[in-house]
């Protein structure tokens, strides 16, 4: 079964695809409305069937609740804590304490037991409850021990400035959160259940963060200590205790009273009056009774309505899908019978659709919906088949777009703008690099279809310079990820593209260099087959650089052994003549497998492979066939060792590659070509190929090869018109055929 080509896998990806977009589809709720202030309502009267509440614009209520946060005042516990009489002694427990452990510290140091640090004194330090740091406790060690410098005080006077800093600090009103995190900078006071709150300024509060900074501050400038400043910090932390606690739960209640004071609606529609009239300007208050009005009746959906929304968009889809298909079917039948490339349009339509559908869901106060690259798929498209499909597939996605952004006209006309200026941009690209040229169309699309939509809807200018700005992002950005994605669709795909051959047929591509230099009668009769096979394959609608790119390799393997090849005999020396007819079929037939070695040596596409063995097809080598009779007068009991090894052309670039093969080499024969002569030399040999079999695989019908016959007779008139008359030497078509073989 060749899955290539079987309609069942054509079904799966239809399917597949309708169902990705379909679910990227928003659902009605989560549709941006479809009219703006400034444009006018064009439908018919709006009649309220039921009476609804008009809301206030959402962003001024989310505005004016962030107000309303913002000037919350807090409410705190008052709580009781110890007094400064208690808190002085317990400060001075806490320094009785510590001298305790500096003094053990004094006895372990003098026995040569260890230090301050010792782990003999750890449990002691455990129980005075502070978390000194080693280096800490060694500068309370050396101050005790009066082994610091002259300009720190002695420790009674370091403790009595500790305690005294403390208390003073102690005696302002503390909080037991950060005063950064109070924003309206008061704060609510509950002293109980029954009393009314108190609001009071924080401005004279202390929190954690305002006592270290103080207390620092003030021991730093007394010692000149960095650590001893510290130190005090630690005591302060676990003596000073908050007198006003956080009570977030009758915060909560508060915010939550004061958010609902806060008025929702402004008016009211009741049922039976009109909402707005056709041809009514939509004003900003007609605009929020249009939004009420979506708002109010979503509410009333039930899940039978959901239910038609969601077929609705699935035929929205499908509508689309259908419409590409049929363009796929009609008028590019050779795209819809490969699956391959069914899949390459339909990977590109999903990629552009969820990079609208990301886009939706960005909350950002910037347009990144003018980051959805749809010209991305437009270059992409032209280059790997053509600018038709291109078109008219830009177009489908272009509607999905739209769809997917909840039918947002504005981004769906940008994108079809700035895409079908791109693809007018690659059109006739030669090489990777003119991709880049496309930058300049589609900034000039997507800044013309901005400043349309803009300026008919008399938008803010710093909102049009931001748009203008992001459509210049996308007209960066476009070229840059249709390069990337191109290479990496070749290699997936497996799909030549024109841009590849076009490419390939410069003639300094190494493998044609070699071809010029170790047969250049080979590298002659190529380029004329490569005029010839272009405007065959224009006539018949085929693929003209395929054509052409073709025959420049076709007969690569002749730079094996040239000089076994009639028209790279310059010395006119024939190398059959001494060698069995068998030997030389042999010869002539290899320059086919050793070309396919060498395509695949130089990484040739497969679709130029493909020219190797089909310009032959399963033709006979007639000329040693005949020979090999003729020497002994009997039958050749092996035919197939004169008969090239196939496969015999399967399109119909391949085909006229073979007829241009066998005509260039006849008609170069002719004495005195005329018109006529040269006329009947083509219909000779496409009726002779014909006969034999060898066009039955491919696509050429008789109307295409009556084409051909005419595309090959204007150029090779053009080529032999005027030419100087040679002594007559070969008549008979054994003699012509001979020729034919040896090429």
């Amino acid at each position: 079964m060749n899955l290539s080509k079987e309609n069942i896998v054509k079904l799966g990806i239809g399917i597949i695809t309708l169902l990705v977009i379909s679910l990227m589809l928003p659902s009605y709720k989560t549709i941006d409305t479809e009219f703006e202030v400034g444009t006018v309502w064009s439908n018919e009267d709006l009649i309220a069937p039921f009476s609804f509440p008009v809301y206030r614009d959402e962003a001024e209520y989310e505005e004016e609740k962030k107000q309303v946060i913002k000037n919350l005042a807090p409410v705190y516990d008052k709580i009781q804590t110890p007094s400064q009489n208690q808190l002085s002694s317990d400060l001075n427990s806490t320094f009785n304490s510590l001298e305790e452990i500096l003094k053990r510290g004094k006895v372990i140091e003098d026995s040569k037991e260890g230090d301050i640090n010792s782990p003999i004194l750890n449990e002691q330090k455990k129980e005075l409850l502070i978390d000194f740091t080693p280096d800490e406790w060694i500068t309370l060690y050396k101050l005790y021990n009066k082994n610091l410098g002259e300009t720190e005080p002695d420790y009674q006077k370091y403790k009595s400035a500790v305690i005294q800093n403390i208390l003073e600090i102690y005696n302002n009103p503390i909080l037991n959160t950060d005063l950064s995190s109070i924003s309206s900078g008061r704060i609510s006071i509950r002293l109980n259940d029954k009393d009314p709150q108190e609001v009071v300024d924080v401005k004279d509060f202390f929190d954690d963060n305002k006592i270290r900074t103080t207390l620092r501050q003030r021991i730093k400038q007394l010692t000149q200590n960095e650590d001893l400043s510290l130190i005090s910090e630690e005591i302060a932390k676990t003596t000073v205790l908050p007198d006003y606690v956080f009570n977030k739960e009758a915060t909560d209640k508060e915010l939550s009273n004061r958010i609902d004071r806060i008025p929702r609606t402004f008016g009211f529609v009741r049922e039976n009056e009109r909402i707005i009239s056709k041809h009514d300007p939509i004003t900003r208050q007609a605009k929020l009774k249009l939004d009420s009005y979506k708002k109010v009746r979503l509410e009333t959906l039930g899940v039978h309505d959901y239910f038609k929304q969601y077929i609705g968009k699935f035929l929205n889809v499908l509508i689309l899908l259908i419409i590409l298909g049929l363009f796929l079917y009609f008028i590019r039948n050779r795209v819809y019978k490969d699956n391959l490339k069914l899949t390459l349009i339909s990977s590109l339509i999903i990629f552009i659709s969820f990079i609208a559908y990301i886009s939706l869901k960005i909350s950002v106060n910037a347009p990144v919906e003018l980051l959805i690259f749809s010209s991305v798929a437009a270059i992409m498209l032209t280059i790997i088949f053509d600018s038709r499909l291109s078109f008219f597939t830009t177009v489908i996605i272009c509607f999905l777009i739209s769809a997917v952004r909840g039918g947002d006209y504005t981004i769906g006309f940008i994108s079809f703008t700035g895409s079908v200026l791109a693809i007018f941009s690659v059109r006739d690209i030669k090489n990777r690099n003119q991709m880049f040229r496309s930058f300049f169309f589609i900034l000039a699309g997507n800044t013309l279809a901005i400043l349309a939509i803009g300026l008919d809807r008399t938008e803010d200018t710093n909102k049009i310079l931001l748009e203008l700005l992001f459509g210049g992002i996308n007209a960066i950005m476009s070229p840059i990820i249709a390069y990337g994605l191109l290479i990496f669709y070749e290699r997936v795909f497996n799909i030549t593209t024109d841009l590849t051959l076009v490419e390939l047929s410069d003639f300094n591509h190494p493998m044609l260099r070699e071809l010029s230099s170790k047969a250049p009668g080979t590298f002659h009769h190529s380029i004329i087959m490569g005029n010839l096979s272009e405007a065959a394959a224009e006539s018949v609608g085929a693929n003209r650089i395929l054509a052409r790119v073709g025959c420049y390799f076709h007969d690569i393997g002749k730079t094996i052994e040239p000089e076994f090849f009639i028209e790279n005999q310059i010395d006119k020396i024939n190398r059959h003549d001494d060698l069995p007819p068998e030997k030389s079929a042999e010869i002539i037939i290899s320059h086919v497998s050793k070309g396919i070695e060498l395509a695949q040596k130089y990484n040739l596409p497969q679709v130029l492979i493909d020219f190797i063995p089909m310009h032959h097809g399963t033709t006979l080598v007639s000329y040693f066939y005949n020979k090999s009779k003729d020497q002994e007068n009997i039958f050749p009991e092996n035919e197939k060792v004169y008969r090239y090894p196939g496969p015999k052309p399967q399109t119909k670039e391949t085909g006229i590659v073979m007829l241009a093969d066998s005509i260039e080499a006849s008609t170069r024969t002719l004495e005195d070509p005329s018109p006529e002569k040269i006329e009947k030399k083509i219909i000779e040999i496409i009726r002779l190929r014909f006969a034999e079999g060898e066009l039955d695989e491919c696509e050429l019908t008789l109307r295409d090869l009556t084409k051909i016959k005419n595309a090959f007779l204007k150029i090779l008139i053009g080529i032999h018109h005027h030419r100087i008359k040679y002594p007559e030497k070969h008549k008979e078509l054994p003699q012509i055929n001979k020729e034919v073989e040896k090429d």
